[in-house]
């Protein structure tokens, strides 16, 4: 339930995104493709890095993985509360790093 749910909280935020270009996953393994634009679909390795970063500075560990994705792999057994207070965290810096993309 938990998987379904961080991916469909994804594929939402992926709909109102103009940089989230792909959302995938396997169970707890999930791959969200950061691009510069959803037109060209060009990857962009940069903005996927300042995604990382600002989101573990506000306590969520995700990492980067192939030229421009972010993988999410949260333990097993996190709990509804925990995967809300990251999925908050995590959208809130892509928003913020797609509102100021021009600038990074």
């Amino acid at each position: 339930i938990r998987d379904s749910y961080i991916l469909k909280r994804l594929n939402e935020l992926k709909e109102r995104s103009k940089i989230v270009g792909d959302v995938r996953g396997k169970g707890l393994m999930i791959g969200v493709e950061i691009v510069e634009d959803k037109d060209s679909k060009k990857a962009a390795p940069d903005l996927a890095k300042e995604i990382m970063m600002r989101s573990w500075k506000r306590g969520v560990a995700i990492i980067t993985c192939g030229v421009s994705t972010l993988r999410i792999a949260p333990p097993l057994i996190i709990t509804r509360e925990l995967v809300d207070a990251a999925m908050e965290i995590i959208e809130d810096v892509i928003s913020e790093v797609e509102r100021e993309k021009t600038t990074i």
